[in-house]
């Protein structure tokens, strides 16, 4: 684990890591990377460098730690545990300090000083204006009175985020968004030289840093976070809150840990989930992406990405850049508006647990947001990505985000696991136990619906319900309890937004559930006296208990006093003190509430609740099978046919047959044959398409007869096609075949049309086909081929089944080496059989020695996934000169080298889904003796399933 934030991964074993910017801000980029790893076994690392470098920790019995320098400087350390590694590594470099209160509330940015947008014609969407004047004060009312007027929760607003944007008026800005309850921060796009005066004197609270003038490599970019963190540090009391991106180890002391700027799609929220976490396996305790990306967007993805966020420390939303939308949480129609602001305001109460957590994470660099390994290191899947698309938030709270649309996922999240233990459904109260090796279920979702799962035994503190930090006393705590056996939670509290903490004012109170330790009776409940004070604390406070309870009590007790049972919730609220009990919120639920108390005085609550045996497992059904249909919001059309308006291409692939997509009727321009290409966002192993007609009375009109199908990786670059074929005139769902292939891309061409009168192309023309006669066919080649327009209501693409047999890695020096090869190939050695595998000095035990123009052809039999092998020019021959590596897949190129001299050593790892031949060439050799180059392809091997098999073919 570690190296920083990786997107889309957190766990490295059997991979190789990259330790660099990335140049990108995509999946698989590496916008904040760090030169640490941790490992499961008890030991991490540190190198204490600003180089860029390469982890290959794909071999199990050894790991090779590079960076790109002639110097070696490292810290090792050894703990039980990972907590203990990542407490030792936060020490080295510094823990995520304790933010303001107000900043884990919702962020908002753009830039209202440009004119009204003129700088940037339609990035915004159509009838939005920022405000009268074009200037930084429109913010005020365009946007911090619409949050106040929406009933919306929100924090803090940037109102200069945009290139050139600068700012007017900055002090009667401040003045005006704290009228709404919103601190102001400050895009920082060229230094922060006048940071003394914007803070200290105008009042602003958040700096976020860009890579435009942070300067060249890592050292800059952390040199540029120091000075604005100490530019609040200095010119107020207030807790520096930064967010950068091209950090490096140890920037987590300064900033959240930022992606970069992306456009929103379903693969945006699901890749995600696990750079978070990975996070904050680094140390990068904050870490985050703009909600619903910088661009692009809608309002299904802007609320499913805001919910799964509302669940994590920092979130921000950042207009300006998109034509689709507005990034605030209040500018989207119902029902999206109210889900949003529900999720917010539920963030906004668990304040208290999630400041909590932070505390500690400034305490013990321990993450927020953690993987199954953390708090369950004894689940069957904890040290794996297998359920990376899920997190939980401390140990009580498990989250599993919602990435795909209502429509492809017909309404399901799959594939929740829950560690051991019992669970709680937070939202509807159903419950399950879960054995040692973990329960996998599905969850049923409506828009509403983010799936939530509550430990048993849970304790959570929640503060009273309001739009930003302050808007309320915090004159009373709910503990939401989920009894089960000895409970213990430690309140922790200071005054949210200097830093006075750090001198120890801040407070503590202990909180304790004795219940039985399966099925239900009697609890006891005690709410220690407050340890500790600081300013603004409060000497009385109102306690409130939410239980979870499917029992009515027969009294609640408060002390040896009982207190009154009351009718409903409208009782409760207007009453100084008592309980109710509802048996249908979440399938019973106790409220107590206890009028204003001294927190210097502990507390002692009763609640008689009747003994009765733990509940069966409530129902959870499995989802529907969804076949091997490619998620419709996971496709992209990359080119497209000439449409009719209001059908278009995505009609086909919406999952709705009542939408059709057709082209245009009108033929009096002909083209030829109608084409498209449909793109998957990543590599998928593709076998077949299933489509269908229009579905109404006139299905026989505009149907497919003649087709071709490619797949590439690349558009334009299509080569033959991987099936062609002819269809039947007929109702209902039709499906192509072809052997599986994998790639990025797939073009769909119409040679021709049905006759709907019968079996045969709908252009023969009778006059044509009796000049063609029988022995030959008249042809026109300077005419269009001549094809109908054509109606479809569902075109899907099919991936073909994932195996499900355990994996396999084979080393390809472990397969017999025939005679013929044996002059140019050594197994297990350098070319000529006698001295080891070694490049740069390292020594590689697995591998294949070769000449300069060696060529191993291999035989694929099975599911093989993936290509490995480290590519460079031996020591015994480093001094002969270079050559190229190539390896080849049924015929077609799939890698070049290029040319590759000592000390270079590249690494490919390919993808060879649905390929039955591999090619295995060097060529090319250049240098003083280029007869004399040999090289290796050092831990080569193939990844796939058991039952794989492979040959090496004789020439």
């Amino acid at each position: 684990f570690g190296g920083g934030q990786q997107n889309g991964r957190f766990a490295f074993k059997g991979r190789e890591l990259e330790v660099s910017y990335s140049g990108g801000w995509e999946e698989g980029d590496r916008p904040n990377p760090a030169p640490m790893l941790l490992s499961a076994r008890g030991w991490g690392m540190l190198r204490n460098t600003w180089s860029d470098g390469t982890y290959d920790l794909r071999q199990a019995d050894q790991a090779t730690l590079l960076h790109r320098e002639d110097r070696f400087d490292a810290y090792y350390f050894v703990g039980p545990s990972l907590h203990t590694l990542l407490d030792r590594y936060t020490t080295l470099t510094g823990r995520a300090a304790l933010l303001p209160r107000w900043a884990f509330s919702y962020g908002d940015a753009d830039c209202y000083n440009d004119g009204d947008n003129i700088k940037k014609p339609g990035s915004v969407p159509d009838g939005w204006s920022d405000g009268p004047t074009g200037t930084t004060p429109d913010v005020v009312d365009s946007v911090a009175k619409q949050y106040r007027d929406h009933d919306m929760p929100g924090g803090w607003i940037l109102p200069n985020d945009g290139y050139g944007c600068g700012y007017k008026k900055l002090p009667e800005t401040v003045k005006g968004l704290a009228q709404y309850g919103f601190k102001t921060g400050l895009w920082t796009e060229n230094g922060v030289d006048k940071i003394a005066w914007e803070v200290g004197t105008a009042g602003s609270r958040v700096q976020k840093l860009d890579v435009a003038w942070t300067g060249k490599g890592y050292q800059f970019a952390m040199d540029a976070n120091q000075s604005a963190f100490n530019g609040i540090l200095h010119n107020s009391d207030s807790r520096p809150f930064l967010w950068t991106v091209m950090g490096w180890g140890g920037i987590q002391r300064y900033a959240v840990a930022w992606t970069g700027d992306q456009s929103s799609s379903w693969d945006y929220i699901r890749w995600h989930i696990p750079t978070l976490v990975g996070s904050g396996l680094s140390g990068m305790a904050y870490a985050s992406g703009d909600v619903d990306a910088i661009f692009g967007g809608s309002a299904e993805t802007f609320t499913r990405d805001l919910q799964w966020k509302s669940f994590t420390p920092v979130l921000m939303g950042m207009s300006g850049w998109s034509g689709n939308a507005r990034k605030h949480p209040w500018w989207f129609d119902e029902p999206y508006r109210s889900v949003n602001r529900d999720y917010l305001k539920l963030k906004m109460r668990m304040t208290p647990y999630m400041y909590g957590l932070a505390h500690e994470a400034a305490t013990t660099g321990a993450p927020l947001l953690r993987a199954l390994m953390w708090d369950y290191p004894q689940d069957p899947q904890a040290y794996t990505e297998a359920y990376k698309y899920q997190f939980l938030l401390g140990r009580e709270l498990l989250i599993a985000p919602v990435y795909r649309s209502q429509a492809a996922s017909r309404g399901w999240r799959r594939d929740i696991h829950l560690p051991q233990g019992r669970w709680i459904d937070y939202w509807d109260g159903r419950q399950l136990q879960a054995g040692a090796a973990g329960r996998t279920l599905d969850r049923a979702v409506d828009l509403a619906t983010l799936p939530v799962f509550v430990r048993a035994g849970a304790i959570i503190p929640m503060y009273p319900d309001m739009l930003y930090d302050g808007q309320k006393p915090l004159d009373e705590v709910t503990f939401d309890l989920y009894p089960q056996g000895d409970a213990q939670y430690t309140l922790y509290e200071d005054d949210g937004n200097t830093r006075r903490y750090e001198q120890g004012e801040s407070s503590t109170q202990q909180v304790t559930v004795q219940a039985p330790a399966q099925g239900t009776g009697p609890v006891q409940v005690r709410i220690g006296a407050v340890q500790g004070q600081y300013a603004g604390q409060l000497p009385q406070r109102r306690y409130a208990l939410r239980v979870l309870s499917r029992q009515r009590p027969t009294a609640v007790a408060l002390g040896e006093r009982a207190l009154p049972m009351l009718a409903d919730k409208a009782a409760w609220q207007a009453a100084s003190e008592g309980w109710y009990f509802d048996a249908a919120e979440r399938r019973g639920t106790l409220h107590v509430r206890t009028a204003p108390t001294d927190i210097r005085q502990p507390l002692a609550l009763q609640l008689a609740l009747p003994v009765a045996a733990a509940v069966a497992d409530d129902a959870y059904p499995a989802a529907p099978e969804l076949g091997r249909a490619l998620p419709s919001d996971s496709l992209l059309v990359v080119n497209r046919p000439a449409e009719e308006q209001g059908y278009a291409l995505e009609k086909a692939f919406d999952d709705d047959p009542a939408t059709w997509f057709r082209t245009v009727r009108n033929q009096a321009v002909k083209t030829g044959a109608h084409e498209w290409v449909i793109g998957f966002g990543e590599r998928k192993l593709i076998d077949g398409i299933e489509l269908a007609p229009r579905n109404d009375q006139h299905w026989k009109n505009g149907q497919i007869r003649d087709y071709e199908v490619y797949l590439a990786d690349s558009n334009g670059e299509w080569g033959e096609p991987v099936k062609r074929g002819r269809l039947t005139l007929q109702q209902g769902m039709q499906q192509i075949d072809f052997p599986a292939q994998a790639g990025r891309l797939l073009r769909f061409r119409v040679l021709s049309t049905q006759n709907p009168d019968g079996d045969g192309a709908s252009a023969s023309d009778p006059m044509v086909t009796a000049a063609q006669g029988s022995v030959a066919r008249a042809v026109d080649a300077l005419q269009p081929r001549d094809v109908g327009p054509i109606v479809l209501s569902s075109f899907h693409v099919l991936e073909h089944p994932q195996p499900t047999t355990p994996a396999q890695q084979l080393y390809l020096s472990a397969l017999p080496l025939p005679a013929a090869l044996q002059a140019s190939v050594a197994s297990d050695h350098a070319f000529g059989g006698q001295a080891a595998l070694r490049m740069n000095g390292l020594l590689f035990r697995r591998g294949l020695g070769v000449n300069a123009s060696s060529r191993i052809d291999l035989k694929l039999t099975g599911s093989w996934r993936l290509l490995r092998a480290d590519l460079g020019i031996d020591d015994q021959c480093r001094a002969a000169g270079g050559m190229q590596f190539q390896v080849w897949g049924d015929n077609r190129l799939l890698y070049d080298s290029g040319l590759v001299k000592a000390p270079g050593v590249v690494k490919p790892e390919l993808d060879v889904r649905g390929l039955h031949t591999l090619s295995l060439r060097t060529l090319g050799a250049q240098g003083d003796h280029p007869a004399q180059v040999c090289g290796n392809w050092a831990n080569a091997a193939l990844i796939g399933q058991e039952g794989d098999t492979a040959s090496i073919v004789s020439p």
